[in-house]
């Protein structure tokens, strides 16, 4: 009789070594704590109520790992370097009751404290000789991107739109969003992104899926029909990393040459609702000639024709040519939809 599988804590060690192993990478958030620790943890607070900002690693040892315990995992480590996998680092801002990073002012206070955060992953992954494009920091707070330059941050980055404050409930922050998500269509925020020089964007299942996508001015887009083919046409092959997606939207946002970050971790999930087998590695061990090849393994010719066929079926931008160039055996280029474990093997209810 088989175990049943138990899922690790959102954002721990254990399940972000999972994650990078199951998917095409995996997608984590950074806290600092008090004594100066990177600390993989989502929430502001702890389930006690305490402000992450405001204790020590030590303190947070029931709640959340240390980024560095992590990295010290070659588990990790070396799909990341090595077969590449794609990680996707989102800096979390303190809550501004924390009195941490400028506290409700913010201001130049706040930009010097995500500026410290990103030097500290700089500092960290710098002895790992990551290959380019397989690393991604992204941030909703609205001093991410004046940070970045203060940093002298030199891997991609993006903005997450539209913004989510560190405070309120759930619905609050949904709400106060709300008139950024209306203003801003999934093409002009594309646009933005482009011209911030992200090699990517995050966006939410929404701007795609269902009937809020109807809301934003300018084109609305979709995974299927008509919308799919505005998206298409408007994109060019500017990735979308879209989230949250479950496996009942998988293959649509696959299909429509988009990356899915995914809560569904399970071993057990290996088929989709359609009855079609579930491919959890689309990019790093894609279908090749009726079969999965690790990316890694492919011979150079073989991983060019593979995007040269992606490259005609959803129109990219980049030439043949700048896709190659772009890529190697441990570098996929932005354009391959991917599969993302969402904080490693998905959101739990543990802080």
């Amino acid at each position: 009789m088989s175990l049943t599988w138990q899922q690790p804590r959102q954002n721990s060690v254990e399940a972000l070594c999972y994650g990078i192993n199951q998917f095409d990478g995996v997608e984590f958030d950074l806290r600092l704590s008090a004594d100066g620790f990177l600390m993989l943890h989502h929430d502001n607070v702890t389930k006690n109520g305490d402000y992450i900002e405001l204790l020590t690693s030590e303190e947070l040892k029931p709640f959340s790992d240390r980024f560095d315990d992590l990295l010290a995992k070659k588990e990790f480590t070396t799909p990341w370097q090595e077969q590449g996998k794609t990680v996707c680092i989102e800096l979390k801002s303190p809550h501004p009751s924390s009195g941490v990073g400028g506290g409700w002012r913010g201001g130049s206070k706040r930009i010097e404290y995500i500026s410290s955060m990103i030097k500290m992953v700089d500092d960290a992954i710098s002895e790992f000789d990551l290959p380019d494009g397989t690393t991604v920091l992204y941030s909703f707070d609205k001093k991410f991107l004046p940070a970045v330059k203060s940093a002298g941050w030199q891997y991609p980055k993006a903005r997450l739109m539209p913004t989510l404050r560190e405070w309120g409930s759930g619905n609050l922050q949904r709400a106060i969003a709300a008139p950024s998500f209306i203003a801003h269509s999934l093409p002009r925020l594309m646009r933005k992104h482009q011209k911030w020089g992200a090699p990517m964007i995050p966006c939410t299942i929404d701007y795609l899926h269902g009937k809020n996508r109807h809301l934003t001015l300018g084109t609305s887009v979709a995974l299927t029909g008509k919308g799919l083919k505005k998206l298409t046409k408007a994109r060019k092959g500017f990735p979308a990393f879209v989230w949250p997606v479950r496996v009942a939207n998988e293959k649509a946002v696959l299909d429509a040459g988009l990356t899915a970050l995914t809560d569904d971790a399970s071993p057990e999930i290996t088929h989709l609702p359609d009855g079609s087998p579930r491919s959890k590695r689309p990019a790093s061990e894609p279908l090749f000639d009726g079969q999965h090849i690790p990316w890694n393994e492919m011979t150079s010719e073989g991983r060019k024709e593979f995007l040269s066929a992606q490259r005609k079926r959803w129109k990219w931008g980049r030439s043949l040519d700048e896709l190659v160039d772009s890529s190697g055996g441990n570098q996929i280029p932005w354009e391959v939809p991917r599969i993302i474990g969402h904080r490693g093997t998905g959101k739990t209810n543990l802080k």
